[in-house]
């Protein structure tokens, strides 16, 4: 399980460090079901410790978000500028 939750960070961290807020809100419905499932499928317990990956998603997804504002202000990263559309 642990590395589950592991996995589960990295995917939080790398989605924090290169995308937008939509993306975590994606992976979390996505981790919301894998923890239905795993409810439904195994146990109570097992549904217990997959919300652990839920919460290690949205911890890494900050820690990704921190990692990039670092990188940034070293100046290895560019800032994320979003291109404005004219109407």
């Amino acid at each position: 399980m642990i590395s589950v939750i592991a996995l589960h960070f990295v995917v939080g961290s790398v989605a924090g460090s290169m995308f937008t807020a939509r993306t975590l809100v994606t992976l979390v419905g996505i981790v919301l079901v894998e923890c239905a499932t795993a409810t439904m499928v195994l146990s109570l317990t097992a549904g217990l410790y997959s919300m652990g990956g839920l919460v290690a998603v949205q911890i890494g997804y900050l820690g990704g978000i921190y990692l990039r504002s670092v990188l940034e202000r070293v100046g290895i990263a560019q800032p994320y500028v979003r291109p404005h559309h004219s109407r």
